[in-house]
């Protein structure tokens, strides 16, 4: 799953989980438990983002952040 897919199913669960209706209380419990993994998985990517990002810039010194 790309960053943006990822982000995109985030917030669909958190319309979901705020939305309430009809939500059980395991599948509520589910869905924050993959809320949690996909927020975990896109801190991990723009924390890899990030570093390429640097590693870039410091390869060019010419260019400033």
């Amino acid at each position: 799953m790309t960053f943006e897919e990822k982000l995109e199913r985030l917030n669909n669960i958190v319309e979901q989980l705020e939305a309430g209706d009809a939500l059980t209380l395991d599948a509520s419990l589910t869905l924050f438990e993959e809320g949690i993994t996909l927020v975990r998985d896109c801190r991990q990517m723009l924390a890899s983002a990030e570093l390429r990002v640097q590693n870039v810039l410091e390869q060019d010194p010419q260019v400033e952040p």
